[in-house]
């Protein structure tokens, strides 16, 4: 009854709060701006749910992550977790680390909660497979359970190995694991596929019927290595069982023993792919052909053969005396290695048969009578006298065609000198015409006609039909006449050139004779001319050396001397040729070019462009003229031989030597003494002149010692005092007299080593 009453009262006291005035209630969104200021202050903690209408507090989030795993059964995906908890993504991120740290026993792996019951579960099922199918790969166990392959390396392969999952590890990859009962029952498998094996078999063939993995082959076939061997280690590899090889090499050593070679087709038959490490291997003394490798008893005993072939003057035939399988480059392979340097003097090879030089030169005497008569007949019909003519052309042109790309290069630069040449039509005018390229069909037509007339064969004096029919009968006897057109063919070259030998002495001796004088002097001409060229060249050289500033002047120097000399050399030539008697050394150039237009047309063009270049100070432009201006005169440029450059050098200096000993006149003795220095110090010739000597003691001083440049210069200064005058010249010159013999004495023994020890 009492109960009852309380009721009631409590019931009549709700019923006042409800009928009480509203001021008095708070509202739903009071509430959450109550809430939300307690946050705000950092007064309370909460956390919205997803639909933002109810909170949580933090550690009731992590009692609702762990009830959540243990639900799941050990392991829970994140995403799945902030789902079924209703809170954001973000707030169960920002709580893994409290949840992980207050229990050691779960992992955050890969955006999921693993604890340690569920490892074991898992270490069980692992090791259950394992027993079922005798090894496990960790490749596969993350596809099953799709976890990260490290983790269950580490977390749950190699951390209950031996505890709940009984196996060991393949030692070359751990994430594979086995039992040994099944590394027994592969090790059976391999030992009995590998005794039924009589021949080479892909490891390929083997794995696929035996079914076990490479690796694992590979592992366990050292413990059964006894039965054969491998190529390699490799997935094409081939297994070698050691009856097969026992065959193949008793095969290979009786072979050998009873023919003193070894075939590599054979060898190849035999089942011996790699042919040369196999013979490379063995204790064979061989020596390797193209085809096949022969022993060195053999080539003694085809060594002696050619020895007595040689001492007998004979021949000897080559495929008789060889084995059946050499081919023509095993028997060069072998003359190679047989005959010695001189050997291969005294012996030719042609057709598989060896001929002694002795034998060759008993057949070429047969025919010296017949080779007399067709050299005479050659020089008296004029056929010799026109080869050479067209020889002496063809050199010429192919000259020229080798400065062809220089001359194209510089076309329009030569079109405009001559378009802008001096007052009036003339020469200059004709000359543009001439060298126009605009008809292309016409310069090709005359680059035909000059293709045909160079001559592509040389002279014939006898002929090889001449020398087959004063041979056959030798040949015939000796049995050789199947070598009748080899030997021709051969002998053919080497007499013809004899015959042109003997035809250029019958020529010598009665035709040239009426012109030796005149051919004379233009030989003597033209060497004079080359070495004038072959200076400047060297020249040339040396002003490089210098700096730019000094080779302008240097340049213009030796345009004015050398490079005047061979021009005046040249039109005095001509001058005589053409039966006149005049010398222009004393001319200048418009006196030279005046000159030149009163001689036959063609010499005008190379020869007015080869004196304008003295008129420039560009050395390349002269040396470009020299050719086409020796070429009017029937003479030609010899080629450059770098070889002789550096003796040409040394005569040079011996020269200067020899000059500067002689010589005493003080001024005479600096010029002469600072070409020396230059000479030594660079290996180049230089040609300047006095008044160059204080640039070229500047340049020289980097390879002098101190006191050499010193007394270099003080010897200038007094020879500037002396040659300019004044009223201590009397006392220059008398110290100059003294220096003289020092000045001497560095020139001959100045050596490049002093400055660059300086």
């Amino acid at each position: 009854m009492t109960d009852w009453d309380e009721v009631k009262r409590l019931a009549a006291d709700f019923q006042k709060v409800q009928l009480s005035s509203s001021t008095q209630k708070l509202s739903e969104r009071n509430c959450i701006e109550v809430v939300t200021l307690l946050m705000e202050k950092k007064m309370l903690d909460l956390i919205f749910s997803s639909d933002g209408k109810e909170y949580i507090t933090p550690q009731h989030l992590v009692t609702e992550i762990l009830g959540e795993l243990y639900v799941a059964g050990g392991r829970v995906n994140l995403v799945e977790l902030a789902k079924t908890i209703g809170v954001d993504l973000g707030h169960i991120n920002a709580h893994i680390g409290e949840v992980i740290k207050g229990h050691k026993d779960i992992i955050s792996v890969l955006g999921q909660l693993i604890d340690s019951t569920y490892i074991t579960r898992i270490a069980g099922e692992i090791n259950e497979k394992l027993v079922q199918f005798g090894q496990i790969n960790v490749g596969d166990l993350t596809m099953q359970y799709d976890l990260p392959a490290e983790f269950i390396q580490t977390h749950i392969v190699e951390k209950n190995l031996g505890k709940l999952i009984f196996g060991q590890q393949d030692r070359n990859d751990p994430r594979v694991v086995f039992t040994e009962s099944f590394i027994a029952r592969s090790r059976a498998k391999i030992r009995g596929a590998l005794v039924g094996l009589t021949k080479p078999v892909p490891i390929t063939a083997i794995l696929a019927h035996v079914d076990v993995t490479e690796k694992l082959f590979f592992t366990l076939f050292d413990q059964s290595s006894m039965y054969g061997s491998l190529t390699s280690r490799q997935p094409g590899a081939q297994y070698i069982p050691n009856v097969y090889a026992r065959s193949q090499h008793e095969w290979v050593h009786n072979f050998y023993k009873q023919n003193g070679y070894l075939e590599y087709d054979a060898l190849t038959r035999q089942g011996i792919s790699d042919y040369k490490t196999y013979l490379k291997k063995s204790s064979l003394d061989l020596q390797y052909l193209s085809s096949c490798a022969i022993s060195k008893s053999l080539l003694e005993r085809i060594e002696a053969d050619i020895e007595e072939c040689v001492a007998s003057k004979s021949h000897l035939d080559l495929h008789s005396n060889l084995p059946s399988v050499f081919n023509d480059a095993d028997i060069k392979n072998v003359m190679e290695k047989i005959l010695t340097p001189q050997k291969q003097k005294e012996t030719v090879i042609l057709e598989g048969y060896l001929l002694s030089k002795s034998f060759i030169d008993t057949l070429a005497k047969d025919i010296d009578e017949l080779l007399k008569e067709k050299a005479k007949s050659a020089v008296e019909s004029g056929r010799y006298q026109q080869y050479q003519t067209e020889l002496q052309v063809a050199s010429q042109r192919g000259r020229d065609d080798m400065d062809e790309p220089i001359k194209v290069d510089k076309r329009e630069e030569r079109r405009k000198k001559a378009a802008g040449g001096k007052a009036g039509g003339g020469t200059q005018g004709r000359e543009t015409k001439t060298k126009s390229t605009k008809n292309k069909k016409r310069d090709k037509a005359v680059e035909d006609v000059e293709e045909v007339e160079v001559p592509k064969t040389t002279l014939e004096i006898i002929s090889q039909e001449d020398i087959g029919q004063s041979i056959q009968i030798v040949l015939e006897s000796e049995g050789l006449d199947d070598l009748m057109n080899a030997i021709t063919e051969y002998l053919h070259p080497v007499i013809n050139e004899k015959g042109l030998q003997l035809a250029a002495d019958i020529y010598l001796t009665t035709v040239q004779d009426r012109t030796a004088s005149r051919r004379q002097t233009h030989n003597d001409v033209q060497n004079k001319l080359n070495t004038l060229a072959g200076d400047i060249r060297l020249f040339e050289k040396g002003i490089k050396l210098l700096p730019s500033d000094v080779q302008a002047l240097l340049y213009k120097y030796l345009l004015k001397s050398q490079c005047t000399d061979f021009v005046n050399e040249i039109l005095n030539y001509i001058s005589s040729e053409e039966g006149g008697n005049t010398n222009v050394d004393g001319y200048n150039n418009d006196q030279r070019i005046k000159f030149i237009n009163e001689l036959k047309a063609e010499y005008r063009a190379p020869l007015i462009a080869l004196v304008k270049t003295l008129s420039g100070a560009n050395i390349d432009e002269f040396m470009e003229s020299i050719d086409a201006a020796l070429a009017t005169c029937s003479m030609i440029m010899k080629k450059v031989d770098k070889k002789k450059d550096r003796v040409l050098v040394l005569n040079h200096k011996h020269a200067l030597l020899e000059e500067i000993e002689k010589c005493e006149d003080p001024p005479v003795v600096l010029h002469l003494a600072t070409l020396i220095v230059f000479i030594a110090a660079t290996q180049c010739m230089l040609h300047a002149s006095g008044r160059h000597i204080v640039n070229l003691l500047s340049f020289l001083k980097q390879f002098m010692t101190p006191e050499q440049y010193e007394e270099f210069s003080a010897y200038h200064d007094m020879v500037g005092m002396v040659l300019g005058g004044g009223s201590d010249v009397e006392t220059a010159k008398e110290r100059l007299r003294e220096k003289m013999p020092a000045i001497k004495k560095i020139a001959a023994d100045f050596k490049k080593s002093a400055g660059e020890k300086s």
